[in-house]
């Protein structure tokens, strides 16, 4: 029995300076503390039961064996706040505190009563936190606590099965440690696996964050210049040939709202437009900012025709918008071209470009149409959208 009592001293006290060493260099969450505190002081149980074989001393040691199911529990119900465990904190500490009082109670009796009781409350702790972790969450993430609650099941029935056939109902201190060490490994694995995963799905969500911020333009919550230019690169290699249309677009005089009414009404005008063009486009359709005040909408299986159809919409929904945001009438101008096939999406963007141009040249607040070739454009339909900014 001292060699036992030896080896899960040994055991418990490896596996507590891992957890503790492992929690000291990385984020430390919710319930570590408990963990490294139940597996401590089991720790300091079994050194206890080992070096003082005195009745007292025996008893303590029984107490701080007793309680590691009850503390990592409790660690694990911070960990797990989100999911919730059956059971609660109160009832945890309240069947806690009623064993290791009868425990201690049953001291005053002496042998064999205290061996007895202290069995007795160590295995009704143990069954008691691997019933609550079998009744947890399932799957994947639940599989860890599982394992955890299994191991605790083994370590509530290991004494029994240890004891000696026709003996005393009795558990010995030695197996007792012996079954503790055992679950604190297993505990320390778990709490590894817990700690890890819930790091890696952190640093997934933070990458997502990332790509998110990377690709999308903050103000307008459209995709950036570079993001729309690999969606609709990725659109035009999908789709039929000459099946799109590219639209590019800006507020007209937009320097002068920005100089005459400040930055913070030029940013309001910008969320107008974009919010106004995402209310007007289907879900497969792709819009994004160029920078500034321009913007470029790449739509999938349509022609010029619908194109001036959008763009009469999209400015009738930012003046409508304009109008109860008080803010001073806006006006857009578009250049609508047909992407021809095999066409760069680069080279449909200059064409665009060549048709904006045209449409501020004819005034302002109209939607050109352009075909042919950039260096030889053909300026097709113009066409008069909306008021003109006041």
């Amino acid at each position: 029995m001292p060699d036992i009592l030896a080896l899960a001293a040994a055991m418990l006290a490896v596996s507590a300076i891992s957890l503790t060493g492992f929690g000291l260099r990385r984020q430390r969450y919710r319930g570590w503390v408990s963990w490294v505190s139940s597996m401590w002081l089991a720790t300091l149980g079994a050194l206890l039961a080992a070096a003082n074989d005195a009745p007292a001393a025996q008893t303590l040691a029984s107490v701080l064996l007793m309680q590691w199911p009850i503390v990592t529990l409790l660690g694990l119900r911070r960990f797990h706040a989100r999911q919730v465990l059956a059971g609660d904190v109160r009832l945890d500490a309240t069947v806690l505190t009623v064993a290791v009082a009868l425990t201690l109670f049953s001291a005053v009796y002496g042998e064999p009563l205290a061996g007895r009781v202290g069995s007795a409350c160590a295995f009704t702790l143990q069954l008691y936190a691997a019933l609550l972790l079998f009744r947890g969450p399932g799957g994947r993430e639940g599989a860890p606590l599982q394992a955890l609650a299994l191991t605790l099941a083994l370590a509530a029935f290991a004494p029994v099965l240890g004891m000696a056939p026709g003996g005393e109902l009795t558990a010995p201190l030695a197996l007792r440690a012996a079954a503790a060490a055992l679950g604190s490994v297993v505990m320390a694995f778990v709490a590894l696996t817990l700690v890890c995963e819930r790091t890696e799905r952190q640093l997934r969500d933070s990458r997502r964050r990332l790509r998110a911020l990377a690709n999308v333009d903050a103000l307008t919550q459209v995709p950036n210049r570079r993001h729309f230019h690999d969606l609709a690169t990725l659109a035009l290699h999908t789709d039929p040939a000459r099946s799109a249309v590219l639209m590019l677009l800006d507020i007209d005089h937009f320097k002068h709202i920005n100089d005459g009414l400040g930055h913070a009404t030029g940013d309001q005008a910008l969320t107008i437009v974009s919010a106004s063009m995402i209310e007007h486009l289907r879900a497969h359709d792709v819009a994004g900012r160029q920078g500034g005040d321009e913007f470029a909408l790449l739509l999938r299986r349509a022609d010029t025709a619908a194109g001036m159809a959008v763009a009469a919409r999209i400015v009738a929904e930012v003046q409508g918008r304009a109008d109860e945001a008080r803010l001073p009438r806006l006006s857009l101008s578009f250049g609508i071209v047909q992407v021809e096939t095999g066409e760069r999406l680069d080279d449909a963007m200059r064409r665009a470009d060549q048709a904006l141009y045209e449409a501020k040249r004819q005034g302002r607040s109209r939607a050109v149409t352009a075909g042919g070739d950039e260096e030889h454009p053909v300026f097709g339909e113009s066409r008069r959208l909306g008021l003109l900014a006041a």
